[in-house]
């Protein structure tokens, strides 16, 4: 099994995810599920950080939002977003890869610091995945950030860049040492992140190097 980490850049025009990202006050942390509906629509399920009154603004005033709920998490900036939206054409291609290819994606997609989605395509040879790239519609910008084995042998590999960011933070402040000498706090204190993404991210880093170690 092989899989590639694209950088995802949509060019098309604006659009509510765009929105999203050009407002300094609001972080598209990742998405969890999405799903092509048959009327073409698009229904998915993420999480947002930031100024939450000002995203519920944007969902009502927004033409391509057909229906929302934002259910806050305990931390009042953190919220998960159920989005019933009409996608831009170019995208809906994208996530279509997956019925015209025999490729899939890996959730959950997260987001970057400079607006783009990394996402992984998983598919059984090279050849697979390069053909699923090659389709990639016009309004849609790829940058392949690794080709390797599914899952790599690479521990480092298996995180994304912002959970590279924690795990070197939580190190650096002793949150792996014994004594403890660092709480989640203080690592969402020096990243700048809710108290809990710091956690969702601590779990998925400890998730994944352990599933790696045990198979």
């Amino acid at each position: 099994m092989r899989a590639t980490t694209l950088l995802v850049d949509h060019t098309a025009g604006p659009h509510l995810q765009d929105r999203i990202f050009e407002t300094p006050d609001l972080t598209r942390e990742r998405i969890y599920h999405l799903n092509v509906l048959e009327d073409e629509t698009m229904a998915l399920l993420g999480r947002v950080s930031g100024d939450l009154d000002q995203l519920q603004a944007m969902l009502v005033a927004g033409e391509d939002a057909l229906d929302y709920t934002l259910s806050r998490a305990e931390a009042a900036d953190s919220a998960l977003v159920f989005l019933h939206v009409r996608p831009p054409a170019a995208i809906r291609a994208f996530l279509q890869l997956t019925r015209t290819h025999e490729v899939f994606f890996d959730f959950p997609i997260e987001g970057t610091d400079d607006g783009r989605l990394r996402v992984e395509m998983i598919g059984e040879t090279n050849a697979v995945l390069q053909d699923a790239i090659a389709a990639v519609p016009d309004g849609v910008e790829v940058t392949v950030e690794r080709l390797g084995p599914y899952p790599s042998d690479d521990v480092d590999a298996l995180l994304t860049t912002r959970q590279r960011e924690v795990l070197a933070v939580a190190q650096e402040l002793g949150y792996y040492a014994a004594p403890r000498r660092a709480t989640h706090e203080d690592i969402a204190d020096r990243i700048g992140l809710s108290v809990g993404t710091v956690t969702e991210h601590l779990q998925k880093i400890e998730a994944r190097v352990f599933d790696h170690l045990t198979t």
